[in-house]
């Protein structure tokens, strides 16, 4: 099984990309998010990979971070929550305000993403609520709420929900604290 893939980025498409190492290629799914966030094709890129087995194929799924490739095997874990769903998930919602949401047993927010309805939110909540409150401590979740308070911020600016949904999704992994966030964010809606 693999854990992580590094080579050369030879294609790179929203809901794929190839990465070539020791003369082999290898197809991984990944977010329109993941997708953006890599390199220039003909760079060398690096993915954390989830290996999923079908009864037609072996699916490689990457990702950015080992803390993305977590979550990911945490959702995929749950009856009804397929690799794809999970996908959808993961490019809507940053690993924090995913975290935050569950912990907080915010359905409403697990709601707004492609793919997830009221039963399948609950299911996630009840089934990751206590898992993650068990592996995160206070000062974690504290630092995953800071979205919700971004959102909360640029709503009450006057920014529509999916303005805001937009420009949290490219806020670079990078940029940790709140002020940092709420600069980017501020910075990249007054282009519009």
């Amino acid at each position: 099984m693999l854990y992580s893939l590094s080579g050369k980025l030879i294609i790179k498409k929203p809901q794929f990309v190839v990465i070539e190492t020791a003369g082999i290629s290898f197809k991984i799914f990944v977010s329109p998010r993941t997708s953006r966030n890599l390199p220039k094709i003909g760079s060398k890129a690096k993915l954390f990979c989830a290996t999923l087995l079908t009864r037609e194929n072996i699916e490689l799924y990457g990702f950015l971070s080992q803390q993305e490739l977590e979550i990911f095997e945490l959702l995929n874990s749950i009856s009804g929550v397929g690799p794809k769903a999970v996908l959808k998930i993961l490019n809507e919602m940053r690993p924090e305000s995913l975290l935050a949401a569950i912990s907080r047993g915010r359905s409403d927010l697990l709601i707004k993403t492609a793919g997830v309805g009221q039963k399948k939110a609950n299911r996630i909540i009840l089934e990751l609520a206590d898992k993650i409150k068990k592996q995160k401590s206070e000062a974690e979740i504290g630092q995953m709420e800071f979205d919700f308070d971004l959102e909360e911020i640029l709503k009450s600016l006057g920014y529509k929900q999916n303005q805001i949904r937009e420009v949290i999704r490219k806020i670079p992994i990078k940029a940790k604290t709140i002020q940092e966030k709420i600069k980017f964010a501020l910075k990249t809606l007054s282009r519009k």
